[in-house]
């Protein structure tokens, strides 16, 4: 830190200790009262440093024995004064602490940086490192809140004489010696005494009407009634303290209830809307919320943010099917016909799934209807393949193509089996007839969604 290696060690272990020693008291149990001053001249008292996150003061607030986590709007804090008194508490808590003691060691190490630009025969060196040891004190200065500045400022003062005498040796002329002037003062701000139990409660009180978050404010609110039940509550001022703080809640009840029914009807309302593809209804569904927000004071941010989330869900669902449903609603005339053209060989299908399923289970047919089997399912595949498949369809048409091309290979395969005797032969009928079973059902499926126009399934 100054001119030898010996005290840059020092002034380093001297500087880590102080540190440590600061961030332990300031999370010690007894930490520091500090104070929060608000544009409208109040104060609200913080247990311990506060923090500011985002576009919110957090603190701990100390209501009667007990501390509750806070957050309140940055904008309603006047950040200069409470900056300027938390700079005022962190001097008077360093100065209690650990002031002195660090103030003799930073004299003990002076000391020794004299003794040590003493022993320096060359001017030019000297004045060097008695610079460097100068700017170095009046840093410890600005870096410990000023304390003992005008103990401090002494000590930067021997520095200067040596300067002053080297220059007279080396013959130095108009050396800027930047003078004790610039010295950090400590902190002007004087502090507040702590409150009494009155000044507290209603501290407490208005701080519970600051914070954002209804969860805060209830909690707040029955602590500030838990506590009126101690010291204070046969107090002349408690009586109106506890009917606020009882009115509050009472309003912050009935302001939960009223979001709790908005939120509930509102989600169901545009459930049915996005349902029914009525982008208008959601719509209409979603100014009616924010206009009961407004009315209700705008109290649940969060509660709103996620009921809002929610609805842009609904309207982004209600959009997308009434663009499906209007698509299905152009095409609807060329599926009829496609349904028309398939009704035939669909049919003759149905009609073929006793013996399928008789293949399938080796269980027959006879020779006859063995024969109609080949017959008709062979006629199944020439109507399927001159049939007009609209896009849409293209999927039930090959479906219904494949289970035809299975149910052939079933019904020929079973003719060869039973012209050879051979079950090799059999089982691979059966395999094909199941095949030909599966594609079919698979197929009725499709249509049957064909059929019907587009759905979806809503957020609730």
């Amino acid at each position: 830190m100054f001119s030898t290696g010996r005290f840059r060690r020092l002034a380093a272990a001297v500087f880590l200790l102080c540190c440590v020693t600061e961030t332990h008291a300031q999370t010690a149990p007894d930490t520091t009262l500090y104070r929060v001053f608000l544009r409208d001249g109040s104060t609200i008292l913080s247990y311990g440093e506060y923090s500011r996150v985002a576009d919110r003061l957090v603190m701990s607030l100390p209501v009667g024995t007990a501390l509750h986590m806070l957050s309140i709007p940055s904008e309603s804090v006047d950040w200069e004064r409470t900056d300027a008194y938390a700079e005022s508490v962190r001097a008077t808590r360093y100065a209690s602490t650990h002031g002195e003691n660090d103030l003799a060691q930073l004299a003990e190490a002076v000391s020794r940086a004299l003794g040590d630009i003493s022993l320096v025969p060359d001017a030019s060196k000297k004045i060097a490192m008695a610079v460097e040891a100068r700017k170095n004190v009046m840093r410890w200065a600005a870096e410990h809140f000023g304390y003992g500045a005008d103990r401090v400022a002494q000590m930067a003062s021997l520095f200067d004489d040596i300067i002053a005498q080297a220059q007279q040796q080396s013959g130095v002329k108009n050396f800027d010696l930047s003078l004790v002037a610039n010295m950090a003062a400590p902190p002007t701000t004087p502090l507040l005494p702590p409150p009494t139990e009155q000044e507290n409660i209603e501290q407490a009180l208005t701080a519970a009407m600051l914070s954002p978050e209804a969860t805060e404010r209830v909690s707040l609110l029955r602590a500030i009634q838990a506590a009126l039940e101690g010291a204070g509550a046969s107090a002349s001022w408690a009586t109106s303290v506890r009917s606020r703080a009882g009115a509050a809640i009472a309003i912050e009840e009935r302001t939960t209830r009223s979001y709790d029914v908005m939120t509930r009807t509102t989600l169901q309302g545009a459930g049915r809307a996005a349902r029914a593809a009525d982008v208008t209804g959601v719509e209409r569904f979603i100014r009616r919320a924010m206009a009961e927000d407004d009315r209700l004071g705008q109290r649940r941010p969060q509660e709103m943010a996620s009921l809002l989330a929610m609805l842009d869900t609904n309207l982004d669902a209600a959009r997308r099917l009434r663009l499906a449903r209007d698509s299905w609603a152009m095409r609807v005339e060329g599926l009829k016909k496609f349904r028309a053209a398939i009704t035939e060989p669909l049919s003759m299908m149905q009609m073929s799934k006793t013996q399928l399923d008789e293949i399938r289970r080796l269980a027959g047919p006879s020779p006859t209807r063995l024969a109609r089997l080949v017959s008709r399912v062979t006629a199944v595949t020439k109507l399927l393949a001159v049939v007009a498949v609209p896009a849409e369809a293209s999927a039930a048409h090959g479906l219904l193509k494949s289970a035809a091309q299975f149910a052939v290979q079933a019904a020929e395969g079973r003719q060869r089996a039973v012209m050879s005797g051979q079950m090799n032969q059999a089982w691979e009928a059966a395999s094909a007839a199941s095949g030909a079973l599966m594609f079919l059902d698979r197929a009725v499926e499709e249509l049957q969604q064909l059929s019907q126009p587009p759905a979806i399934q809503a957020p609730r």
